[in-house]
């Protein structure tokens, strides 16, 4: 027979006892099963709120608009069925594209002249292992920084065509 310390042996009897007592009483849930299910409607909301069974965060929604707010010329702005037949959409998207182009297209050229800069230098292909750099070697960089432009000029693209499929005006993605 072993001996435990009184702290653990105390510790074990409460929590069988306590399981014990637990198994033996009926869980809310079993209780509830003999009272037939209700479907609560919104005419009930109140009834369920002055009992405390429910409770709301947050304001309530306003009523609906019933027209289109006014443009700065005065006329309803025009509603369309889906944000692919949305002319401001296709604009929005291609700026959005289109300064994403210029960052990277800035940072290629950066590469670039400091590539053509390090190479009056440089006798030996290297990186600066004290200086970020996005690709092993410089030309690696320059590389990847072609991609990256590459790929946003292909979403571009897409933008253009899907657009074109839509009877989008060009003059729409191009400011």
């Amino acid at each position: 027979m072993r001996n435990y310390p009184f702290p653990l042996a105390a510790v074990l009897a409460l929590l069988l006892a306590g399981s014990s007592q637990a198994a033996e009483k009926p869980r809310p849930a079993q209780a509830n099963q003999t009272q037939p299910k209700r479907v609560w409607t919104n005419d009930d909301l109140d009834q369920l709120r002055s009992r405390g069974l429910i409770s709301i965060v947050g304001q309530e929604a306003a009523a609906p608009a019933t027209q289109a707010p006014p443009t700065p010329a005065g006329t309803t702005a025009p509603v369309y069925e889906s944000r692919l037949d949305d002319p401001d959409w296709y604009a929005d998207q291609a700026a959005s594209l289109q300064a994403e182009m210029d960052k990277r297209l800035a940072a290629l050229q950066q590469q670039q002249e400091a590539l053509a800069l390090a190479k009056d230098r440089i006798t030996q292909a290297g990186v600066a292992m004290d200086q970020p750099s996005i690709g092993v070697t410089p030309e690696a960089a320059i590389e990847l920084l072609q991609a990256q432009v590459q790929e946003v000029q292909s979403q571009l693209d897409e933008l253009t065509d899907l657009a074109r499929q839509h009877e989008i005006p060009p003059g729409v993605l191009r400011g």
